[in-house]
This record gives structure tokens, C-alpha cells and sequence, in this order.
């Protein structure tokens, strides 16, 4: 009985011995603490570009007034045929001749509202122009097909020049947030060591409208019209986007 007594004391003794001597070579990694943790920068860029656009849009407007409804709408329809005809005499198709507003409303007297004394009827029609030195033919043509109003004329981009004119202002916008994150190290001793994150804040192209708004109308002259002069404005593309820069 004692020998069996002394045998499992030996073994208990064993097994103590054994897992402290594991302990010893047990990974420490889990515990452990980076202690050169590195800062962050965190800076905005912005981008602009001034472009030169390489299309415009023209809207051009019939209105005709009568007393009877039908008069009216027939006398514009009339017009309006017309003027799209001029367009295609110009080489225009469908696709860049569209309308983009029609209505039909009552003109009523001034001192009695309630008397309706006429009926005005307005139809108008945007035409595409790749060309910008068309311009001027176009609104006389469409002058001499009866159109007595232009709404606007907006100046903008291809959908191939203006993702290209995007790309080149994002690309400012970076060199702005990678100067201005570098002035922030330079001041406070540190040192980029990489960029951690990115993001692309915003990303537009602003066409400019000459005119606009059925309160801005642009009256034009009547057949036998001059073509205009017209020079074409700059489309102004714009890119921000938001960098953190890990630094140490």
C-alpha cells in the first residue's frame, strides 16, 4: 500500500514538472503590444478645371396666341413643323432635334380673371449641336421657320470629353490632398508612409446656360434674321475626394 502510495506521488510530481516546463515555451504573441503605433493625416482635395466645351444645346420656342384653342395649337403646329424641317435642312436628325416642353394655357383678362380671352399654345424643341459654329445659323434658321423665342443655350461636353475632363480633375484633386498632407507632416515632424484610405467625395461638370427658365425668355428676330454671334463659355469641372495618410 505505501509503495502504491509513493508511485502516484511520483507521477503527480511528474505531471507538475511537465506543465511548467510547457509553460515556459508557450507562444507569447497574443499579449503582446505594438508599441510603435503610427498616426494618421486626414485631408480633403479638391480639383477644378476650366474646359472648353464641344457641345451645345439650343431650345427653341413657338408661341402663338388666338382666340379660339384650335386656331391657336394649329397656327404653332404649323410653325413648329417648320423649324424642325430647317433643322433637318441643316443636317440635323431626329435624335439631336427633340421636344423638350408643350403646353397649352388660357390667357385671361387682366381686370376679370374669371374672363377667359384667349388661348396660348407653346411648343418648343432643343436642338444638339456638336458644332459650336452653328450656333448662329441655327437660331436664324429657325428665326425664318417662325421661332420667336429661345429659351437657352447651355454649353457642355460629349459624354467621352467629360469623363476625360472628370479624370483630370480628380488627379488635381489628389496633388492637392498629397500637398496639403505633406505641409501638415512637414509642421508636425512626421512622415507619410503610405496612404490608408481614399474616397471620392464628389465628381461634376457644370454646363453654362445662357438665359433659362420660362421667366427668361430670349425673344429673337423675325424672318430675314442675321445669324448671331455667339461665343461659347467655359464648362467647369470639379472633383473632391477625402485621403487618410498613415504616417509615423
Amino acid at each position: 500500500m505505501v509503495r502504491n502510495k509513493n508511485l502516484y506521488g511520483l507521477v503527480a510530481t511528474f505531471a507538475i514538472c511537465l506543465a511548467l516546463v510547457c509553460s515556459l515555451y508557450s507562444p507569447s504573441g497574443a499579449t503582446a503590444i505594438n508599441s510603435t503605433a503610427n498616426c494618421t493625416i486626414a485631408v480633403s482635395g479638391s480639383g477644378t478645371i476650366e474646359a472648353e466645351p464641344n457641345q451645345a444645346k439650343v431650345c427653341l420656342g413657338v408661341e402663338t396666341q388666338s382666340e379660339n384653342v384650335t386656331d391657336a395649337l394649329n397656327e404653332n403646329s404649323l410653325k413648329m413643323t417648320a423649324i424642325i424641317a430647317a433643322m433637318e435642312d441643316l443636317g440635323y436628325s431626329m435624335d439631336e432635334v427633340r421636344t423638350s416642353y408643350f403646353s397649352i394655357s388660357p390667357v385671361r383678362n387682366t381686370t376679370d380673371y374669371t374672363k377667359i380671352v384667349a388661348y396660348k399654345a407653346y411648343n418648343e424643341v432643343t436642338v444638339e449641336i456638336n458644332d459650336l459654329d452653328e450656333i448662329g445659323e441655327v437660331i436664324s434658321k429657325a428665326a425664318d421657320a417662325g421661332a420667336n423665342n429661345v429659351q437657352r443655350i447651355e454649353f457642355g461636353l460629349t459624354e467621352a470629353e467629360e469623363k476625360k475632363q472628370k479624370n483630370e480633375a480628380i488627379k488635381k484633386a489628389c496633388a492637392d490632398a498629397e500637398s496639403k498632407a505633406d505641409a501638415i507632416a512637414s509642421s508636425l515632424d512626421l512622415v507619410i508612409l503610405r496612404v490608408a484610405s481614399v474616397r471620392e467625395s464628389s465628381v461634376s461638370a457644370y454646363s453654362y446656360r445662357e438665359g433659362g427658365g420660362f421667366n427668361a425668355e430670349v425673344p429673337i428676330a423675325k424672318v430675314g434674321a442675321i445669324a448671331p454671334p455667339i461665343s461659347p463659355k467655359a464648362v467647369e469641372v470639379s472633383a473632391t475626394i477625402e485621403v487618410v495618410y498613415e504616417c509615423s
